[in-house]
């Protein structure tokens, strides 16, 4: 897995790095990006397939992300605001709804949903703009 900050604080995450150069452990590379001290927002292009979060080396993944969550814990939900999952079929958006109370549990940010790649970063920007705190809403 891969965290593509090109676009930060929009945040692509990715199966495969692009090159063998790069740092590949996600829980470094989500360290570095909250040790910017900037909000963002997570984004993907899909939800593992359940075969895949089964396997072995999904489930020592997730027990280290356990572990790396409980020592930064603050900082994640100082600083990610959202995972926004690319899910433009019903059954698909069905899928993140049904997943994202557990996610969000043991995360601690919430998962939603976007139908495109546009409209996700539509959303991300409305997560990450300040609030409006005066009579006006402006």
């Amino acid at each position: 897995m891969y965290f593509d900050h090109q676009h930060f604080p929009l945040v692509w995450m990715r199966n495969v790095a692009p090159g063998p150069d790069l740092e590949t452990d996600p829980f470094q590379q989500l360290e570095q990006l909250m040790e910017r001290g900037h909000a963002f927002v997570l984004l993907s292009e899909g939800m593992p397939d359940p075969q895949e979060r089964a396997s072995e080396q999904s489930k020592a993944l997730l027990k280290q992300g356990a572990l790396w969550m409980k020592r930064n814990k603050a900082a994640i939900q100082r600083w990610i605001k959202a995972m926004i999952v690319i899910a433009p079929e019903p059954e698909a958006q069905a899928g993140v709804e049904a997943f994202a109370g557990n996610y969000e549990k043991f995360w601690g940010y919430p998962l939603l949903h976007s139908a495109s790649p546009l409209a996700a970063a539509n959303l991300a920007r409305q997560l990450l703009a300040p609030s409006r705190n005066n009579q006006h809403n402006w």
